[in-house]
Parts: C-alpha cells; structure tokens; sequence
C-alpha cells in the first residue's frame, strides 16, 4: 500500500531510522515502528493485514472512530487513516495515512 505520513516527525523517523533532539520512543520501539511500516507498505490491501494476526490491525472506536491500529509491540499502537482509492485490476487500492505513535498502556 501507499504510505503518507501526517506527522512529519515519525515520517524523519522512518526515513533515518532514528530520533532527532530528545529521545521519545527509544531504539527498540523506533526499529518496531520501522519495521511496522515496512509490513504496510508491502501490504497489497488492508485484507492481508487482517490475516497478519501479530499486527492486531483494528478499527478505532469513540473518538478516534474512521482510525484504525496497528501493534508496533506490547506497549505502543500505529494510528492511521486507510483511504481507499478505487479498483485496479479487481484489487482495491489503498493508501494508509499515518497520524500517530501512541503509547495505549
């Protein structure tokens, strides 16, 4: 799928692999989210990740209603938005939008 980030600062996170100024995340989530995104992105649509059962892909409920998540690890979620663009070749085509990285604890 497409990815579009946002939230600048976790697209310069994806984009160096690190934090930049005061450390938020930690290396360990950083390389959870890295490699969050990259399942996404070789997603075809969000069907696969529903298969993809470590993922935890959900709907978001309340105020967060129209977003969905994604398990970085234990502690932290992937907050975006899919939109969905139309039909190529009978295959939906998606695009995640990516707004957050939430610790859910």
């Amino acid at each position: 799928m497409e990815i579009v980030f946002k939230n600048q600062e976790l697209e310069d996170i994806f984009r160096t692999g690190k934090e930049t100024g005061k450390p938020r995340y930690g290396q360990v989530i950083v390389k959870a989210f890295v490699k969050t995104v990259i399942i996404l992105k070789r997603a075809p649509n969000t069907m696969l990740l529903t298969k993809l059962r470590s993922l935890h892909f959900e709907a978001l409920k309340h105020d967060l209603k129209g977003y969905h998540s994604v398990r970085v690890n234990d502690q932290y979620r992937l907050v975006f938005k899919v939109v969905k663009k139309g039909l190529k070749v009978r295959i939906m085509v998606e695009t995640i939008e990516i707004y957050s990285l939430e610790d859910y604890h």
